[in-house]
């Protein structure tokens, strides 16, 4: 993990706060800590993070597992954020029904926990992620009107009705962003001009 990524931990155990924050600092990370849903939505919605980790459940007492609506949260207002779950429930339909529904990209039971897996975890998952500003910079700099309108083409994206002017190279990556198409864009982009990105 060269750059310094910003990951959010949701967990309501002080302990296991503390057992998640410290190897993904040492690992030069920057990490902000929730201790529930209210805390982790108001997280979301004030900064932009590269990874969550999710405990799914964060109030036993609730009928709905406080995680599991924090996990519907981000995959609605924020899709293209990357998730683990790191949680005690035993319950595998909950958890398959994460990576179904949800940007899960791993699970890892506490009971099982092992904090070289869990670093290798993250940093896979970071490494997934992709920075919006550098394929609109590359989309600005690298392609022309005609070539956005090729791109789009491939992508089954309908050039003409994105918002915007110009080449629109802002509005192709939210569109892809909010359908979950940024790995899609970053393969047209990595084909068309090798070595762009």
């Amino acid at each position: 993990m060269t750059a310094k990524k910003t990951i959010l931990i949701v967990e309501d155990d002080e302990r296991w706060q503390k057992v998640l924050k410290e190897p993904l600092e040492d690992e030069g990370c920057a990490v902000v800590i929730a201790a529930g849903y209210q805390d982790g939505r108001q997280a979301l919605e004030g900064h932009a993070f590269d990874l969550v980790i999710l405990d799914l459940q964060l109030d036993r007492s609730a009928p709905l597992l406080d995680g599991e609506r924090l996990l519907a949260y981000l995959s609605r207002c924020h899709p293209g954020t990357p998730c683990i779950v790191v949680s005690g429930r035993g319950d595998i339909r909950v958890v398959r029904d994460a990576f179904k529904q949800h940007h899960v990209v791993d699970y890892i039971a506490k009971d099982q926990f092992d904090i070289v897996t869990f670093v290798n975890a993250a940093q896979a998952a970071l490494k997934s992620t992709v920075d919006a500003a550098a394929l609109r910079q590359v989309l600005d700099e690298r392609f022309d009107l005609e070539e956005m309108k090729n791109l789009c083409s491939d992508l089954d994206v309908d050039f003409d009705n994105l918002r915007g002017e110009g080449k629109k190279a802002r509005e192709v990556v939210a569109y892809c962003r909010r359908h979950r198409r940024l790995p899609e864009l970053v393969t047209a982009i990595a084909r068309l001009r090798p070595g762009s990105l």
